[in-house]
């Protein structure tokens, strides 16, 4: 049944998305929230109003579940799985926004590319916001949100939805949400960011594992992500990506220790033809994926042509995860 309404629910988006845009209304939500804002012991107890706003929706949905297994069938969860998992999904229209800021960028109007990409960005938690004052810092900002919001709208309630049903996916976007309805660096964002980040983490590091999958695995920072408990989503995923599209990243670069002076010449020779070999084979494969998916080939000195030019790639890797597990969850089915 999870495999069926989940193909059901890509076709939906497919063929009709604006489906899923008639049952996205957080109204209900927003409201249930500020109520349990306003009990008296919120104050004393900020964990509360979260626990409350998760809680009674999800208790509801259980026993929604429980009644339709036990007055009717099984197979009748299907109608309560598809409207759920597209409440689920993320809110806007992720492919249009991206197109939005390459068409926006292919004008030249930066002012209105950097607005896009705050928008795109809301409320989520990154570990550096700096002011892009060039289009290569502007493309370099907009695909470390990229690469987060592509993951917070799809494939992190896919993730939950599988591993956990309905209520999986409607806690993932119930917990999204209630941290965009926050005041940014308050107690209660704080709180919201540390629960998402924990609701997260095994989604972001199978995300990362899949672009590497389906991009350059050799270049991905798959050991350093899979073990990094300090960094936001989003900047574990941004380097994830860049490490997928074969891009270079410097969060996880160890410092290199000086030579001792036992080492002789020829040695020291040896090493450094040795790593420009393989700066030349790395960019050439950063080239051959950046081809692959967009179809231009760039050296990474060609800025800021290459910047854009890993923007453009985003797109394209993150359609061939989604498939790659549609492929692996229906294979998986013919065992189960």
């Amino acid at each position: 049944m999870i495999f069926l309404s989940l193909i059901a629910v890509l076709a939906i988006m497919y063929w009709s998305s604006n489906t899923a845009t008639l049952l996205q209304r957080d109204g209900w939500f927003i409201w249930l929230l500020n109520r349990l804002r306003a009990l008296p012991a919120a104050s004393s107890f900020p964990l509360l109003p979260m626990l409350l706003a998760f809680i009674l929706p999800l208790l509801t949905l259980m026993v929604c579940i429980w009644a339709i297994v036990h007055f009717l069938s099984i197979n009748f969860l299907f109608f309560i799985y598809v409207p759920v998992l597209l409440y689920s999904l993320g809110r806007g229209d992720f492919l249009t926004e991206v197109n939005n800021y390459i068409a926006t960028a292919n004008r030249g109007d930066s002012v209105a590319a950097s607005k896009l990409i705050d928008d795109l960005r809301g409320q989520a938690a990154d570990d550096n916001v700096s002011e892009a004052n060039d289009w290569k810092s502007l493309h370099t900002q907009a695909l470390k949100v990229i690469s987060y919001r592509g993951f917070e709208r799809t494939f992190a309630v896919l993730f939950w939805f599988v591993i956990a049903g309905a209520v999986g996916a409607l806690l993932y976007r119930l917990s999204a949400i209630y941290r965009e309805q926050t005041t940014p660096h308050s107690n209660e964002a704080l709180l919201a960011d540390k629960w998402l980040w924990l609701i997260e983490f095994p989604a972001v590091r199978l995300m990362g594992l899949t672009w590497a999958f389906v991009g350059n695995f050799d270049s991905s920072p798959l050991r350093d992500s899979l073990i990094d408990t300090e960094n936001s989503s989003m900047t574990i995923l941004n380097n994830s990506l860049r490490g997928a599209l074969g891009a270079p990243t410097d969060l996880y670069i160890k410092p290199e220790s000086e030579p001792e002076a036992v080492i002789i010449v020829e040695q020291s020779t040896e090493i450094i033809v040795e790593q420009t070999e393989a700066d030349i084979e790395a960019e050439e494969n950063a080239q051959e994926i950046i081809e692959d998916l967009v179809g231009i080939s760039l050296s990474p000195q060609a800025e800021p042509a290459y910047s854009f030019a890993l923007v453009k790639s985003s797109v394209p890797l993150y359609s061939r995860s989604l498939l790659f597990w549609v492929g692996a969850i229906a294979f998986a089915t013919l065992f189960i």
